[in-house]
């Protein structure tokens, strides 16, 4: 939060605007957000921006915090921000360090590493430890400040830098300015981002570790609320801290009662130790920095592991951590964000659907654990003359377009098409002057390795189990999609569906497209409807035609062959005749 303050801070105090006046602005702008998105239950915006940007941007912004303290350490002042201007300019200056800072500096540093790897180790055992150690930071200060006070009260230049702030505690409450407000508008985004996915972070860790869900809404509407009283104070926007948090329940802190007492201890330091605070040096301010942020840094194990799980993820998390590095704050993090959700409409584009055909080389047959709930012990096989298209997405307007092309490049794949003849004349249809689909069909047929069936298609099946949303285009594009179908192979094809939710229903009747389900059909079922089916395997082989009746008026009528033997009808062929078998023991007789 204080780099994006500062970066803002940076560019309007060129225009003539105060400090303090650019941070009460950004912090007025950033409650005013909170509030907004936690009243109206919007913190679902916050999701957009994965855990691997997040890394990325928090990790880069650790880096150019602890780069912009380097200065300090050293005894340099006025170095500049940006990560490249920093290491260029800390280099081509080291003749200019003063020796003392950087003792001050380093040791400040090396007792912080000390205090904390003996409370990591000892804290849990003793508490007095823990308490000491997790107050490293005041006592610190304490120390440093009284030598610095000691050595430097009777010099005209202290030995080394240090920090002069001169606090006269809170200054009187105003509003920003209306004008200064427009200028941080924008700008304050990046700020609301960083320290609402701090602050809900840092919630539900620390519920998880303590067993009690934290309301996001409501974590929100709290932040918001700080922050736009804050800003009349002159503060700067603020967010859940790690480290705050940390020794918050460390010390056994059960609720925000606590921040009574952390507020109270710092208005008596503005009013009653602010002399104290003049001669802090600078180089163990940055001390403390750099040792709150070097946590944050992510570790190079880290990264290697999106590298393992997902490219992408991995791509989006070094392009917000670069770009946040040797850019800005904002282009990183906005950069990588776009990226992911460019990437996501882009892979949303580009569905799976699954096609099963007797004709196929592989897909002959479903597998069991998709074909019926629960589960049959063998797989279902499908129809010579069916084909079954499995969808594994929602259909919407980014891949409808996609998900018609595969479907009808698999439909003319396994079937030949149907001559087409002209109903009122009676006459062939012209063939196209183009031949390139045909030559791409020849194609996608030697690379499956199939065979065309040479029975017409009479049933196609839809299984929309995996399609939980459909928009208008999926609508209409599923609706040409039927008809091209049948106009490759022929307008006895029959339409059945399977898995579709009320919703998709529902929106398929409000499209005029007519579906009833299977137990309402009968013989005054009339015009262009689909049936919709419970089972799948139901829609595959329910067959109300002719050499379905015939199959099971073989079935339930007993046969006599010339010679008086009785025969027992077991199948039908390809051709629909009938396969018979003597039956063991029948009784032979004349009619």
């Amino acid at each position: 939060m204080g780099l994006l303050t500062a970066e803002i801070i940076s560019d309007l105090k060129t225009e003539g605007y105060a400090a303090q006046d650019v941070s009460s602005a950004i912090a007025l702008v950033v409650g005013i957000y909170s509030l907004i998105v936690g009243l109206l239950k919007m913190g679902f915006l916050l999701e957009y921006i994965s855990v691997p940007v997040l890394s990325g941007f928090l990790s880069s912004a650790a880096i150019t915090i602890l780069l912009s303290q380097v200065g300090s350490i050293v005894g340099l002042s006025d170095v500049p921000s940006g990560a490249s201007k920093s290491i260029e300019n800390i280099l081509r200056r080291i003749p200019e360090m003063k020796p003392l800072t950087i003792v001050i500096g380093l040791s400040s540093l090396l007792l912080l590493y000390i205090l904390e790897f003996i409370g990591k180790k000892w804290g849990k055992s003793s508490a007095s430890i823990a308490l000491i150690c997790s107050s490293r930071a005041a006592i610190l200060l304490l120390v440093y400040t009284t030598i610095s006070f000691l050595v430097n009260k009777d010099r005209e230049e202290p030995l080394w830098t240090i920090s002069k702030v001169n606090a006269n505690g809170l200054q009187v409450p105003k509003v920003p300015t209306s004008d200064l407000i427009s200028k941080v508008a924008i700008r304050a985004i990046a700020p609301l981002v960083a320290s609402a996915l701090e602050h809900l972070a840092i919630g539900k860790s620390f519920g998880l570790k303590n067993k009690y869900a934290i309301d996001e809404s409501q974590e929100l509407c709290y932040l918001g609320i700080t922050n736009a009283v804050n800003s009349v104070f002159g503060a700067m926007s603020v967010g859940g801290a790690m480290s705050r948090t940390a020794v918050n329940s460390e010390c056994g802190v059960k609720s925000p009662l606590s921040g009574i007492f952390t507020s109270g201890f710092i208005l008596l330091t503005l009013y009653k130790l602010s002399d104290a605070l003049f001669w802090i040096p600078k180089a163990t301010l940055s001390a403390i920095i750099i040792m709150a942020v070097i946590h944050i840094v992510g570790p190079v194990s880290l990264f290697y592991r999106y590298w393992r799980i997902s490219f992408m993820d991995f791509v989006a998390s070094m392009l917000s951590f670069w770009v946040t590095l040797f850019v800005s704050t904002e282009m990183g993090i906005a950069s990588a964000v776009m990226f992911s959700v460019g990437y996501t409409l882009i892979r949303s584009a580009f569905p799976k659907v699954r096609t099963f055909s007797a004709t196929g080389a592989k897909n002959r047959k479903i597998p069991s654990g998709q074909a019926t709930n629960p589960p049959t012990a063998e797989d279902i096989p499908v129809p010579e003359d069916t084909m079954l298209i499995s969808f594994t997405d929602s259909i919407y307007f980014p891949n409808a377009g996609r998900i018609k092309k595969l479907v009808l490049d698999s439909v003319k794949v396994h079937f030949e098409k149907q001559p087409a003849v002209d109903e009122e004349v009676g006459i062939s249809a012209e063939r196209s002057w183009s031949v390139a689909s045909m030559k791409r069909i020849e194609m996608l047929r030697k690379r499956d390795s199939v065979v065309p069936s040479s029975t017409s298609m009479t049933v196609m099946v839809w299984d929309l189990t995996q399609v939980p949303f459909i928009d208008v285009t999926g609508v209409l594009t599923l609706c040409e999609l039927k008809e091209e179908v049948k106009q490759h192979v022929g307008k006895q094809m029959s339409l059945r569906l399977v898995g579709m939710n009320n919703k998709t229903r529902c929106r398929f009747s409000r499209a005029g497209w007519t579906v009833v389900e299977d137990r309402e059909v009968n013989d005054g079922t009339i015009g262009d409807v689909d049936v919709l089916y419970e089972r799948l395997e139901t829609a595959l082989w329910d067959r109300d035609d002719a050499v379905e009746q015939q199959k099971t008026a073989l079935q339930e009528k007993p046969y006599y062959s010339n010679s008086g033997v009785r025969l027992i009808p077991r199948a039908l062929d390809d051709n629909g005749e009938m396969v018979e078998s003597i039956q063991p023991g029948a009784t032979v007789f004349n009619q």
